[in-house]
């Protein structure tokens, strides 16, 4: 995949005008910025469906039982 954006990029930077390239690299740079924000967010909202928090509002940190505590170290990459 690497070779692939290497390719692509050189042929873009060839064909295309120096004010074009520039325009299509902060176009792609935000594209792919918010492709990844997505997709953290869709994994926290994910984690949270798993652990019935979905519901959850601030004002009932009260009455989190034992189990929500242990599990705030809890890794987000699963």
């Amino acid at each position: 995949m690497n070779a692939m954006i290497a390719a692509l990029t050189n042929y873009l930077y060839c064909t295309l005008s120096k004010r074009d390239f520039i325009f299509w690299n902060v176009f792609f740079s935000e594209l792919s910025k918010s492709m990844f924000g997505m997709e953290i967010l869709r994994g926290i909202c994910v984690w949270n469906e798993k652990k019935g928090h979905s519901d959850k509002h601030e004002d009932d940190d009260e009455h989190e039982d034992e189990d929500e505590k242990e599990n705030y170290g809890h890794d987000f990459a699963e």
